[in-house]
This record gives C-alpha cells, structure tokens and sequence, in this order.
C-alpha cells in the first residue's frame, strides 16, 4: 500500500522479523518503515535495509499511523509513560512485547491497542501469529492487522488467554524446534553424515513433517504409526526418544515457557 506508513518502537529481533517479511511481500515499502532504536550502529543497519532509522521514539510516531511496540517488556511502562501526550486516535499500536494485558496500554491512555504474538519465522514469511484487539479497536482496525500480518505467515484472532499461551506454543515453539533440528543433525554427525548436509536434512525433515500435519489434517501419531515399519529403524528410534521422556520434556518447556510469560507480564 502505497500511502501506508508503518513504525516500530524497538528495532530487535522480533521487529525484524515482521518488517522483513512485510517487506518482501512489497506491501509496505522500505522507505516508508520508520525504526526507533536505541545506537548509532543500530540505525545505520535499518538504513541499509532501505527503512528510516531513528533514536527518538516520539519521531516514530509523528511519522507513521501504524505502530508496532517493539521493546522489551519490561521497557514497556516506560515507553508508554514517554509517549502518553503522543498517542492519538489516528495511531493503531500493536504491541508484540510478551505477557503485557491490553488493560496495561489502555490505562497508559493507548485508544487502539492491538497484541500480537508473532514467531521470528515471520521473517521468511512462515510465521504463525495470534492476535488480539482492545476495546476501542475497530473491526477495521483487526481487518488491517489481519492484512498485514497474514504478509508475514498465518495469523488468527482469538481470545487473550490463548494469544498468551500462543506465544509460547508457536513464539517459544520455534525455538524448540531449532533445538530439534540441532538435535537431530547432531546424531546424523555422529552416524558420519557431514553436518552441512545432517542440517539441511534435519530442518527439511521438520519443516515437512509440519507441512504435512497442517495440510492432511492428519494426527500426528497417526502419520508417525504409518512412517513406523514392523522392526523397522524408525520405531527403535522412538522407543529410544519415550525411554528419554522427549513428549514429556516438551509438555514441560510448553508449560515453563508459559508460568514465565505470565510473570513477564507482571513486572
């Protein structure tokens, strides 16, 4: 969109992430990005990028109606405190900042207020985001959230308590699943393969067996039961992975990812 102008407040990893991918969707050119970050360096590198890099906060908003807050939690309330006269009933915010409730912007005086909880696979367009809007927001409001973030992947608006327990589900989940890629790559290494190789073999055995969970509809048991032969390789390799309590694990990171996002929110 041509006359679209998009800000963030914060320039980090998760910025990143949904400005590269918005950015190579061509919906929002580079130039009209405005970043507020906190260096020098990290100005420069948002200029490379084709966006407009900045140190004040305030310019953010002066330049652009949609605006994503960006920061650390527990640099949110200060943020808010900066830019409490700021804010207006032109500017959409979508915070993505982890466990703040949207009572937390509305008390900082924020009109429409939107959360997003985004995953750093936005970057290549293959994120999964929830989101959920305030209560001045408008449905339009949620429509153009839904546009822009569907540029960065899949995305759903659902109730507050889910987009919290999303955020460690799909937002901590992809880190989870970079620690099974290692892990399996790793035993491959072992078993002689090159890592290189064991790498691209490894995310490309994840990223598929996902795409084919979400595009079959199938159970994942069930497609585990039909990879599984009678005395087979596979089926040793999962009695090795029960016998080590791996479903468990991951119940439990799910679980401790969501206790600390909770306690994130009340700080």
């Amino acid at each position: 969109m041509a006359d679209l102008r998009v800000g963030f407040v914060g320039g980090g990893n998760m910025a990143l992430a949904i400005a590269e991918g918005i950015m190579k969707s061509g919906f929002v050119e580079p130039k009209n990005i405005i970043v507020s970050v906190v260096t020098d360096k990290s100005v420069e590198r948002w200029q490379k990028l084709g966006c407009i890099g900045t140190k004040s906060n305030k310019e953010v908003l002066q330049s652009a109606s949609i605006v994503f807050l960006a920061v650390k939690p527990h640099l949110i309330r200060g943020v808010l405190t900066e830019l409490k006269n700021d804010f207006t009933s032109k500017h959409l915010v979508i915070s993505v900042a982890a466990g703040l409730k949207i009572q937390v912007y509305e008390d900082h005086g924020v009109k429409r207020i939107v959360r997003v909880m985004p995953s750093l696979p936005c970057s290549v367009q293959k994120g999964a985001s929830a989101f959920v809007c305030g209560s001045m927001a408008t449905r339009e409001d949620a429509a153009m959230v839904h546009k822009l973030m569907s540029t960065t992947g899949y995305v759903e608006e659902m109730k507050e308590p889910y987009v919290d327990i999303i955020a460690s589900l799909s937002g901590s989940g992809s880190a989870f699943a970079c620690l099974v890629i290692e892990s399996l790559a790793d035993g491959a290494v072992k078993a002689g393969l090159p890592r290189p190789i064991a790498m691209k073999f490894a995310a490309l055995a994840v990223q598929g067996a996902g795409t084919v969970v979400d595009q079959s509809g199938k159970h994942p048991a069930q497609i585990k039961d039909e990879t599984c032969s009678a005395g087979g390789s596979t089926i040793c390799g999962i009695h090795e992975l029960e016998k080590g309590g791996v479903r468990g694990a991951m119940m439990s990171a799910v679980e401790a990812a969501c206790k600390r996002f909770e306690q994130l929110g009340n700080k």
